[in-house]
Order: C-alpha cells, then structure tokens, then sequence
C-alpha cells in the first residue's frame, strides 16, 4: 500500500520499525506542541524534550545514509494567566537544533515559514498605546523548519545518481521553487485539527528532499498531511497516530487526492529539434543529464563508459545524422 496509517505511540511504532529493519529516506513532521494545545499534555519541560530525543534517535536509526528529516518547530509563547502575570517565551526551537546534533543528525538548513500577521496573536496592544521603552513584544509570524542530514561517508551525488533515468524525470522539480530560506505560507484553516500544517509546506518539502518512491515518514501524523502529500506525489508513507479521530479525518482527505501521473518511458522527439544547426542540437543534448542520455541509446551498456560530451556526438550521429 502507498500509505501505511498506524493507531500507535510514535515511540512504540518506531521501534517496531526498527526491529523490522524498516529504512525510512525522509522524515517531514512537525511535533505536538509543549502545553499549548488542549490535546497533549507534558509534566514538564525537560520530559518534553526526552520525548523528542527518544522519538527522533529511533527515526536516526531507521535513516538511510545522506538522507533528511524535516521539523517544522517554532518557539513556545505560554500567554499570561492574569494582569498581574507575565507571558513567558521558551526557545524552543533553539533547544531542538542542540538536542538533534547530540543524537547525531547534521544541521543542514533553516527556513523560516512566515505566516500573515492576521494569524498571530496581538502581543503589542499595550505597547501600540503608551509606546513606552522596554515593554515592546512583537507579534509573532514565523515557525522554523530545520532540514537535518543523517551523516554519510559520500556526497549527495551519489544519492541523486543511484535513482534510474525514469525515477529521476519523475523526480525533477520542474516548477516554481523557493530560492530563498523564507517562505510565505498562510497557515491551513479547513482541516479539523488544532495544529495542522498547509499542505503547500509538505508538498515543498517532500519535493526537495525524497525522489519518486521513497518511503517518508511522519511520527507525529495528526490529520495526515505528510502523508495525503506523499501520496499524491508518488512516494510511500508511514505515520503513527494515536488519536482514532484523526486517522478517520485523514481516511476521509485522502479520498479526493489524485497522485501525479507519471512518465512510463523517456521518450525522443527528433521534431523538438527540427530547423536546428548542428551546434544548437548538441547545446540542447548537454542540457540533460548523462542518466537521461544513455536512457535515449538503443544499447546502453556500450556507451556508459563514454564521457558525457562523447555520449552527445554519439547521439547526435546515430539520431541525427545516420538516420534517414
């Protein structure tokens, strides 16, 4: 099955799939909050971030060399309780990046989600009024993904290069993208849960760091947006739930979602280089990766030991020239 939806303890769950020798190529989550939403409840602090320093060890343990894991976190705010009390701010988010480079993980990328300020919570009426120095606090727009890496002995080449020509046309990210680490994203209202976030996050996320049938997980599953993104992009998905209701509201999301249809072969349409010199055909050829190229000869295996150039003038005379 494409998805894999389990009624479990995260912690329970993860060990189970490493018994299993379950191999997990990214994980994009985003973890409950600590006492600030009515459905998760903590002691303290410090047992809340043991919580997250069990769950993402085992999700270290179960991830292929090279391979991501995605956190969507952002720091605490705990409103005041009374006039006389004060809101209390922790850096959350700061603490987790500390606790994942002690399990192992390399830090590789913060983006910051910003959301419109309308979503915040007001935090500077008092100041808007008397504009008195010191009491300034600013409303809060923005939440943190952290991008960590499971540490590898080789390059991410050659992980981009381990996937075949058709898992790799499948995988390309051949529209818009994010060129900087700040994304402006409205956060999701339609979906009955506290805390979910846009499937317009998890799309980008799961685009960028898996390819085309990896296995993504998401520990922390809520109404299953990892997992209705990873669908609909091809790629298989486990998440552990332990609220019945929201498996049953995913189960109910994935119903309308469609995966992406995909390229079964790689094709050659010599009529895309009609009235075209020499030159400009062998330009476009270079274009392609060399994966792709050899996809394109009628026997690969002879011409693999060719380097990439070699390849195109290879193509380009037995497609170009000897054809008639």
């Amino acid at each position: 099955m494409a998805y894999n939806v389990i009624n479990s303890c995260c912690i329970t769950g993860l060990q189970t799939l490493k018994q299993q020798g379950t191999q997990i190529h990214l994980t994009v989550t985003s973890p409950p909050y600590f006492n600030v939403k009515e459905y998760v409840h903590y002691d303290d602090y410090s047992k809340y971030l043991k919580s997250l320093e069990t769950v993402f060890t085992l999700i270290y343990d179960i991830t292929s060399d090279g391979r991501m894991c995605c956190v969507n976190i952002s720091n605490i705010l705990i409103q005041r309780t009374g006039r006389n009390a004060e809101s209390k701010r922790i850096p959350l988010a700061f603490h987790f990046v500390t606790l994942m480079e002690k399990i192992g993980w390399k830090f590789i990328e913060d983006i910051v989600w910003v959301k419109p300020e309308g979503a915040a919570k007001n935090r500077n009426g008092g100041f808007y009024q008397h504009r008195q120095p010191v009491a300034y606090k600013p409303n809060i727009v923005n939440e943190y993904i952290f991008i960590f890496q499971k540490p590898s002995n080789n390059l991410i080449d050659k992980i981009v290069r381990s996937y075949n020509a058709l898992q790799s046309m499948n995988s390309k990210v051949d529209t818009d993208y994010e060129r900087t680490n700040v994304w402006k994203i409205n956060p999701e209202t339609k979906v009955k849960h506290p805390a979910p976030y846009p499937e317009d996050l998890a799309d980008k996320l799961i685009k960028y760091y898996s390819f085309v049938g990896d296995m993504v997980l998401d520990p922390y599953m809520g109404s299953g947006t990892t997992a209705l993104c990873a669908y609909r992009l091809n790629r298989k998905s486990i998440g552990f739930e332990i609220h019945k209701d929201y498996i049953k509201l995913f189960e109910e999301r994935i119903k309308s979602v469609v995966p992406h249809k995909l390229i079964n072969v790689i094709s050659f349409n010599i009529n895309d280089y009609k009235d075209m010199t020499k030159e400009m055909i062998i330009k476009k050829l270079l274009k392609f990766s060399k994966k792709h190229l050899i996809a394109l000869v009628a026997n690969p295996v002879v011409v693999k030991s060719l380097k990439k150039d070699e390849l195109v003038k290879h193509i380009y005379t037995s497609r170009f020239v000897n054809t008639t």
